[in-house]
């Protein structure tokens, strides 16, 4: 679509509804994108945010020219500075950064996130994935619709060459500005951009066109392979953060590696490597009671009896404090659990004998006094099936260093039942 009036009214009839944010950083693509949505009408339901990074002397100079350009539309502008770590290197950590502050600002408005991407970036995040080795997922690139972190994400421009959006600026007399990094050819990116895709061009015409059908192929492939995804985790008996490996065992290898990316990627872990991949793998071959693990950035996986259980690094950290618990107030804030007075999926019944308690984790061989007998505490919650991690983790409620109660066991002897206040613990989310 080369026509720019009818881009505007396609952008009014293909707009999502309700409140849309606009990512402003100033250029030439964000700032005829600015344009363009009010040229369509839009400008009431519309929102503009620029992201300072901070990592140009001159960056306050362009949160200020993104201000002028943004209140001469009448349209609300917002600033976001943020600070980038350039552990992963500068690019990914000021992408990270960016999505950090775009994403719950979007959220808070219940808006879709508006993103200037254009077909010359689609040909270019694709040529980046595939050098990186990624798989159809990630060679899909960009998709026109999509969301991030329950954010819905509109990239309007993804079918425009950027040539076109030039002679757009150009018709419409729309100054932007020009930030100098993007010249700098130590980024990866800018390589691509300045010496790779120039040279395709030159001898394929048509490759950027060529590249956007490509991921668009990889799209429709990486819609059948969630497809597969998600019926074999019905079929396996997948059930929230954990798998079982019998399920995934029944599997191919190959639907195997797929239904574990789906699984992984859908808890917020991302899409693991090859290697992390084949790690997690290879635990079908542990015994069932083993406790193998596999760990990977912040994220973790636990074996306990047939199947994965999946949480961040501090999911399965050991609770190593204790808390004090006065009659009449409310339970003391526990790592890895939330408290209830309500009754719910996956909740452990907890008893609360009158007076003040300590609240403490497992520590040796504790024990609880019941029909008659000290019963050591690790040996009921084997015999009652929880895994391992959270053995050290469940908190017992004490007085004197003798133990009271125990979640999901009861109270000891002596204590009377109907004294007692019923509390539900259930499992922080990982």
């Amino acid at each position: 679509m080369n026509d720019q009036a009818a881009f505007c009214r396609h952008l009014a009839e293909q707009a999502p509804p309700g409140p849309l944010l606009l990512a402003l950083s100033g250029g030439l693509d964000s700032s005829l994108l600015l344009h363009l949505l009010v040229q369509a009408g839009l400008a009431p339901r519309l929102a503009v945010v620029h992201v300072d990074h901070q990592l140009q002397e001159q960056s306050g100079d362009w949160a200020r020219f993104c201000q002028r350009q943004v209140e001469e539309y009448g349209v609300p502008f917002a600033l976001a500075q943020v600070c980038v770590d350039p552990a992963e290197g500068l690019e990914a950590g000021a992408r990270d950064a960016r999505y950090g502050a775009l994403l719950p600002m979007a959220s808070a408005r219940q808006a879709t996130l508006v993103t200037a991407h254009h077909r010359d970036d689609q040909a270019e995040t694709l040529l980046f994935r595939l050098l990186r080795g990624a798989g159809v997922q990630g060679l899909s690139a960009m998709r026109e619709r999509s969301g991030r972190e329950g954010v819905p994400l509109w990239r309007p421009l993804l079918a425009i060459g950027r040539a076109t959006l030039e002679s757009w600026a150009e018709e419409s007399g729309i100054q932007w500005q020009e930030d100098p990094s993007n010249g700098d050819q130590h980024h990866r990116r800018n390589y691509l951009r300045h010496r790779i895709v120039p040279a395709l061009r030159e001898r394929w015409p048509g490759a950027d066109a060529t590249l956007s059908r490509t991921a668009e192929h990889m799209a429709e492939a990486a819609e059948l392979l969630e497809e597969v995804a998600k019926a074999d985790a019905v079929e396996a008996g997948v059930q929230g953060v954990v798998l079982p490996l019998r399920g995934l065992a029944a599997l191919t290898t190959a639907r195997q590696r797929n239904l574990l990316r789906w699984w992984l990627v859908g808890l917020g872990a991302g899409a693991p490597s090859a290697a992390v991949l084949e790690q997690i793998r290879l635990l079908q071959a542990a015994l069932e009671d083993s406790q193998g693990k596999v760990e990977w950035g912040d994220n973790a996986l636990r074996l306990y009896r047939g199947a994965l259980y999946f949480g961040r690094r501090s999911h399965f950290a050991p609770w190593q404090g204790e808390a004090v618990w006065h009659e009449g107030a409310v339970p003391p804030d526990i790592p890895n659990w939330q408290w209830s007075k309500e009754q719910s999926h996956h909740a452990i019944a907890v008893l609360r004998p009158p007076g003040d308690l300590t609240v403490q984790p497992l520590m040796g061989a504790m024990t609880l006094r019941r029909n008659g007998m000290h019963q050591q505490i690790k040996e009921l919650w084997r015999a009652a099936g929880v895994p391992p991690w959270q053995r050290r983790q469940w908190p017992l409620l004490c007085r004197d260093g003798a133990v009271l109660s125990v979640p999901g066991c009861g109270l000891a002897d002596g204590l009377p039942v109907e004294q007692a206040q019923p509390w539900f613990l259930t499992p922080a989310s990982p």
